[in-house]
């Protein structure tokens, strides 16, 4: 069990770090599915592909772009010295379109295994909430794909501005139920 100590620090980290991170990536799973019609038909004829839709989502428009590090030791990457107190930024966005990793990394394809993307952290780094958002995720696309039979862009969609952060201002679509 946790102490009420850490089940407090657990609730702050759930509604701090994992509300903005989760809405950003079942809006970026609506524009994708949006710009891909052949994707959310395949996910239409086949709700079990939530999952996956919501994976791929996450690698392929990561709601978190870059991360911030410093290191605790001397230490060496890539053949670069860093000393101790380095700041290091991690592009994890880059790294999940990265074509050593990923086949056609440039493509939304929800039936691709998307397992190994660094969209939710990795190591002692991961993000504690990753399973909540993956079932909201789930969740959410499950019902669309039952309940909507077309998801069409009505308008452009608004990229927020931020340096860390991929979402969308709005994301204006016309839905067609099922």
């Amino acid at each position: 069990g946790f102490t009420e100590e850490d089940q407090a620090k657990l609730l702050r980290s759930f509604l701090s770090a994992g509300v903005d991170t989760t809405v950003h990536g079942i809006g970026n799973a609506l524009q994708c599915l949006a710009e891909n019609p052949e994707q959310f038909a395949v996910l239409r004829d086949d709700p079990s592909l939530a999952r996956a839709a919501f994976e791929e989502t996450v690698r392929y428009s990561s709601p978190v772009q870059t991360f911030f590090r410093t290191t605790s030791t001397d230490t060496e990457v890539s053949g670069v010295a860093l000393p101790e107190g380095s700041k290091v930024l991690m592009f994890l966005a880059a790294a999940n379109r990265d074509p050593r990793q990923w086949e056609n990394p440039a493509a939304f394809d929800i039936r691709r295994k998307a397992a190994g993307h660094v969209g939710f952290g990795f190591g002692i780094h991961a993000c504690l909430g990753q399973m909540l958002a993956r079932l909201e995720g789930e969740c959410f696309l499950t019902a669309l794909a039952r309940q909507v039979s077309r998801l069409e862009l009505a308008g452009q969609p608004k990229q927020q501005l931020n340096n860390t952060l991929r979402g969308l201002d709005s994301l204006p679509l016309h839905l067609t139920a099922a």
